[in-house]
C-alpha cells in the first residue's frame, strides 16, 4: 500500500484494488469466491454486532435491577 491516509477513498480503492486482481477470466471461481467471501464477512460483522447489542441490553437490565431503577 503506497502510504495512504488510512480512512480515505484512496486508502480503500488500493485495498479493493488488490482483491479485484485475483479476478481472473479463465477461472471464475475466484471471482465467485471474492463476491462470497464479502457476504460471509458481512453477516460475521452484523452477526457479532447484534450479539454485542444483546450483550449491552442484557448489562443494562442488571444495572437497573441492582439499582432498582
Amino acid at each position: 500500500m503506497a502510504n495512504l491516509t488510512y480512512g480515505t477513498a484512496e486508502y480503500y480503492a488500493d485495498m479493493f484494488a488488490d482483491i479485484m486482481a485475483d479476478i481472473d477470466h479463465s477461472d471464475h471461481s475466484y471471482g465467485d469466491a471474492i463476491v462470497e467471501g464479502f457476504m460471509i464477512a458481512l453477516y460475521e460483522w452484523r452477526d457479532y454486532h447484534a450479539k454485542q447489542v444483546d450483550e449491552c441490553n442484557r448489562v443494562e437490565q442488571r444495572v437497573r435491577q441492582a439499582l432498582t431503577v
